[in-house]
């Protein structure tokens, strides 16, 4: 009996890491120190959008490689984020789509 590798092979790749951008508004800056702490690879860049109500703002970009995010401290960032930005939603990029939360 012939030994199924296709399995074997499967179980030996390395999982590729996801991307996930979040645009925090600069209001709530003080939440990428917190982001930090437990995502070691990430980059943070300073732009500006235009994604509340059309009018330029500034941003701070903060992309996150991982192998997953948690969802409940996710969801607990994001509500930090409006709370101190005073907004009613976040732009993020997750899986190549971009969506507001």
């Amino acid at each position: 009996m012939a030994e199924d590798t296709s399995s074997a092979a499967s179980n030996n790749t390395i999982p590729f890491p996801t991307l996930t951008i979040l645009y925090l508004p600069a209001e709530a800056e003080s939440v990428v120190e917190e982001i930090s702490q437990k995502y070691y690879n990430m980059t943070v860049e300073d732009c500006k959008g235009f994604f509340h109500g059309g009018v330029p703002r500034p941003y701070r970009k903060v992309t996150i490689w991982s192998q997953g995010i948690d969802s409940l401290w996710f969801n607990a960032i994001i509500a930090n984020v409006k709370d101190l930005a005073n907004v009613e939603y976040v732009p993020i990029v997750s899986g190549g789509i971009m969506y507001s939360i």
